[in-house]
């Protein structure tokens, strides 16, 4: 028998065990410092690489803030003792915009790529999965695709993840819209204390036509879809036999009625009533649409646009009453 064996050494100690990964524990690390939870997982060239980058972000972002804010202010102090008059100079708003939006990119990057290190951890040990409705809808929501990734759909987790992105950049015209009105309002002299209705009826007009704005109802669509795709692969998979929210429980009754609020559709899905869940949320996301549309082809304006925004507010809290109900009835889960 070999020197050192447990047989001769009664006394000597197993090694301790490895404990296993926890997706939720990744998460969490790398919302708080991304690359931290690749890291974690077991991915350290991924994990480094995500830190270094969002490092090299927040470094060129704070070095464009003092440049901007030496501008400003050196040039304010001279107006004040009277050497040249005040004049906003140039200042570096596209790379501040680069700057700032490659910080926030980054640090979704980071909780998406946690979640994804983490779980294809897990299966590689044969760890049991994990099956959080809590978890998965705030990774959904606060990282479109993520959810997803946790839920063992990792394909369309990375395609929700995407559009998500694409919707981010779909913004951009619609707040340089803005920014162009607010400046063209400034420089026209109609800025004036004298008249604050006209300019908060016009500041007012350049919101809801930001707030209906094509790349702003995609992307929050992508977050709402995002959230119900994912309780609907919970549902269909590891809660396929969970049937507590079809039982009448206020302590199950609050969350999914908050959850109607925070997603039309979704806890219908979560009881598994996918017709009528899918439904809910395609009535929601499309009375936004319709007004998106509307406003922008000139068809209604800011007025009629405030009154139609009733329509999503209806259909949400539709949802939100009919699961409700739907527990209280006691009503069996449906696969559709």
């Amino acid at each position: 028998m070999p020197a050192g064996s447990n047989d001769q050494n009664p006394t000597a100690t197993p090694p301790p065990l490895k404990q296993p990964v926890s997706v939720h524990r990744a998460v969490v690390y790398s919302a708080c410092a991304p690359g931290w939870g690749d890291i974690y997982a077991g991915s350290r060239f991924k994990g480094y690489a995500t830190l270094s980058v969002f490092l090299i972000c927040v470094a060129w972002a704070t070095w464009t803030m003092a440049l901007t804010a030496r501008a400003v202010v050196g040039q304010f102090f001279d107006s004040l003792e009277g050497i040249t008059p005040f004049v906003m100079p140039d200042l570096p708003t596209v790379e501040l915009a680069i700057s700032v939006a490659g910080i926030y990119f980054t640090w979704l990057w980071s909780i998406f790529s946690a979640a994804d290190t983490a779980t294809a951890e897990c299966q590689k040990t044969g760890v049991s999965a994990q099956a959080s409705v809590g978890w998965a809808v705030a990774m959904s929501w606060f990282c479109p695709g993520s959810g997803l990734v946790y839920a063992d759909d990792r394909r369309f987790g990375f395609m929700v993840f995407g559009a998500y992105i694409l919707g981010s950049l779909l913004i951009i015209p619609a707040y340089q819209q803005l920014f162009s009105g607010l400046h063209d309002l400034v420089k026209s002299g109609q800025l004036s204390p004298n008249n604050p209705l006209a300019v908060v009826g016009f500041v007012h007009g350049l919101i809801v036509r930001l707030d209906y704005s094509f790349g702003k109802i995609f992307q929050a669509s992508t977050k709402y879809f995002a959230v119900a795709a994912t309780l609907a692969a919970l549902k269909q998979g590891p809660l396929s036999a969970d049937t507590k929210w079809l039982t009448p429980a206020p302590g199950y009754g609050i969350p999914l009625f908050g959850l109607g609020w925070l997603c039309p559709g979704s806890g219908q899905l979560l009881q598994g009533r996918n017709r009528i869940g899918w439904g809910f949320l395609a009535g929601f996301c499309g009375s936004q649409f319709l007004i998106v549309t509307l406003l922008g082809g000139g068809f209604i304006g800011v007025e009629m646009a405030d009154q139609l925004a009733w329509l999503p507010v209806i259909v949400q809290w539709s949802a939100m009453i009919e699961a409700s109900v739907a527990m209280v009835m006691g009503k069996r889960s449906v696969s559709n």
